[in-house]
């Protein structure tokens, strides 16, 4: 405390507070997703809200807001091998019913291949609901939602709801001014029909990352779905989804802000019990095929099974047979959840082929990029280990493995490539599971910006130092403001820097901060009303290779 006798105009006692410490920086947050995609639905007090940021916490927010997650419906096709009478490649087949000579009628003398095939509409599947679920199992918290349209949408597109760029660009547009999202991820790009459209979105995500300067961007590898690790042309395939990648990105004058993972994740968040026999496609939309998969489903399968396990007995065969008769797509409803589930869950109990069928449903719908994840691993990683560590070295939840298992000379091409476009690799290390084993940017070949730890922290402190420069806005342009500038940003630096989040083993060499007139500024700037402040750091990068050399001393022959 302390008393001035300056300009009083009245008696009395007078106090004046001086604070004992300088104006403070709080970090801003540094891991806050914007998910942008298609949603179930967009209501809020019953007013739909597409287009529009939505901030959310978990899960449970989401599903309030936009509903659960689309479920495609699956086709039945039977499969068969060469020359007739033969298995097909094992490969080509989701699941198998074996013979029944004696107990069913008419027999069936050999085993029966079948597969399960989505539609070949824009409707077949839709990844931001089961992202952000993977999103929230790897450590995700708060972050935004952009809903671009709802796929329930079939009076506005009978022939399926299609995932067009127009919808996905306008809702990038739409975060684009928002205040506090920090990472762009768009799981649905993936989906787009047109490479070209998905490139096109790449870049308008690292553009704006570029014009904002307060967000990076997590890229997924387009046609990674494609890619069978068992087919004979797996390599060739691989190289050149890869080299496509390469050609498009390496472009961009932006790709600093960005980084990409490779391959798609075999994951666990959709459950076996979220499949009912409603995913087959027995609606009555008047569609001949669907009429056939029904016919198949309940006479070539079900049936079979049931006159296999219940040939015997009579009147438990009659029970199942009814329950396989209720399947008829006129009499089922699937609004009535809890009749079909209890339906589905008697059928499953008494035929456990369906059940396996189902299973095979649930393992199709959990393929998925790896965009989600990965943004539930940055928040992870930022709150355990801070930003300025790589986001790499860690074991993904709820994710049985990558779809492609690479070995080191495979990874090795994708993260060090000649014109810098690395990608990073999600690999599958025995008794660890599934592990990111890679953090460079789409700029690999920068030494500013090849690390997305040095991106990513760079941001951090950029912003934080922004944020708190705005009090000094219409402050005084003189040495006083100066001293209170560099004070407050060397106070944020040294908290950083006394973590661990930059080189040096004193302050001095980890950073400095300059603000004032011969220094950062020249008369000319002051007249014209500009504060100048200027910080150099010492960014951590890491070691990414450590040799061990091994020498064994041999004894000598006696």
């Amino acid at each position: 405390m302390a008393t001035s006798f300056m300009h009083r105009n009245t008696p009395g006692v007078y106090i004046t507070e001086f604070d004992a410490f300088p104006p403070s920086i709080v970090g801003v947050q540094t891991a806050v997703p914007a998910f942008i995609g298609y949603t179930e639905t967009a209501e809020v007090s019953g007013k739909p809200i597409y287009f529009k940021p939505i901030p959310i916490g978990s899960l449970a927010d989401y599903e309030a807001i936009f509903g659960k997650g689309f479920v495609p419906n699956y086709d039945i096709a039977q499969i068969f091998g060469s020359p007739a009478g033969s298995p097909p490649p094992a490969d080509s087949y989701d699941f198998v019913v074996e013979a029944c000579e004696t107990l069913c009628s008419p027999p069936i003398v050999e085993n029966e291949y079948y597969k399960l095939t989505q539609p070949s509409t824009n409707e077949s599947a839709f990844n931001l609901y089961n992202s952000l679920r993977l999103f929230y199992n790897n450590g995700g918290a708060n972050c935004y939602i952009v809903s671009v349209g709802s796929y329930t949408d079939q009076g506005a597109h009978p022939g399926g709801v299609p995932i067009t760029y127009v919808d996905l660009k306008k809702g990038l547009d739409a975060i684009a001014d928002q205040n506090g999202p920090t990472i762009l991820v768009i799981p649905d790009a993936v989906l787009l029909n047109r490479r070209e459209d998905f490139y096109q979105l790449a870049e308008d995500m690292l553009k704006q990352c570029g014009s904002t300067q307060d967000r990076v961007a997590i890229l997924d590898v387009y046609d990674t779905e494609a890619l069978n690790q068992g087919d004979p042309g797996f390599s060739l395939k691989m190289r050149a989804i890869i080299e496509d990648f390469w050609t498009h990105i390496s472009g961009s004058m932006f790709r600093k802000y960005g980084m990409a993972y490779f391959p798609f994740l075999n994951s666990a968040v959709v459950q076996p019990s979220e499949i009912l026999y409603t995913n087959f496609n027995i609606g009555n939309r008047g569609d001949a095929f669907k009429t056939h998969t029904l016919t198949m489903l309940q006479d070539d399968i079900l049936r079979v099974e049931a006159q296999r396990t219940y040939g015997q007995d009579t009147s438990q065969y009659k029970r199942v047979d009814k329950y396989i008769t209720d399947l008829d797509p006129n009499i089922t409803d699937p609004a009535d959840t809890t009749a079909v589930s209890r339906l589905n869950q008697n059928l499953v109990n008494a035929l456990p082929i369906l059940g396996q069928i189902e299973n095979v449903i649930a393992s199709k719908i959990d393929v998925l990029p790896p965009s989600g994840a990965m943004a539930g691993v940055f928040t992870l990683n930022d709150q355990n280990r801070g930003v300025w560590n790589a986001p790499a070295n860690m074991t993904l939840a709820s994710v049985l493995s990558p779809t492609v298992k690479l070995n080191n000379d495979q990874q090795g091409e994708l993260n060090r490539p000649l014109n810098g476009v690395a990608i990073d690799v999600i690999r599958q290390f025995p008794g660890r599971g599934s592990v990111v084993w890679g953090a460079r940017t789409l700029d690999g070949n920068s030494n500013d910006w090849r690390y997305i730890q040095v991106r990513r922290t760079m941001i951090y402190i950029e912003q934080s130092i922004k944020n708190a420069l705005n009090q000094f806005v219409f402050a005084a342009n003189d040495a006083k403001t100066w001293v209170a500038a560099v004070s407050m940003a060397s106070n944020f630096l040294q908290g950083l820097w006394s973590q661990g989040g930059l080189m040096g083993a004193t302050a001095k060499e980890a950073f400095t901060v300059q603000c004032g007139l011969g220094s950062t500024m020249t008369p000319m700037d002051i007249l014209e009303g500009y504060m100048v402040a200027q910080v150099t750091l010492q960014m951590i990068r890491p070691a990414e290779f450590i040799e061990l050399t091994f020498k064994q001393k041999m004894e000598g022959l006696a």
